[in-house]
């Protein structure tokens, strides 16, 4: 197994509230959107949830 320090746990746990923050936002967006732009709504919110995860996995290459 390989050893994560304090700094770096800290850091992926503050990426992963971030993603979550904008899963829930994504939830919302998909529970509320109706209109002609929902689809772009959504996709941007996706993308937005998305790019903390790929952050959080690229930096749990380097443990």
């Amino acid at each position: 197994m390989t050893y994560i320090s304090d700094l770096e746990r800290n850091h992926l746990l503050d990426l992963l509230v971030i993603a979550q923050q904008r899963l829930d936002t994504l939830k919302e967006i998909a529970a509320t959107t109706n209109d002609s732009l929902s689809g772009t709504d959504i996709r941007i919110a996706i993308g937005d949830a998305i790019t903390p995860l790929n952050i959080a996995h690229e930096a749990a290459e380097t443990f």
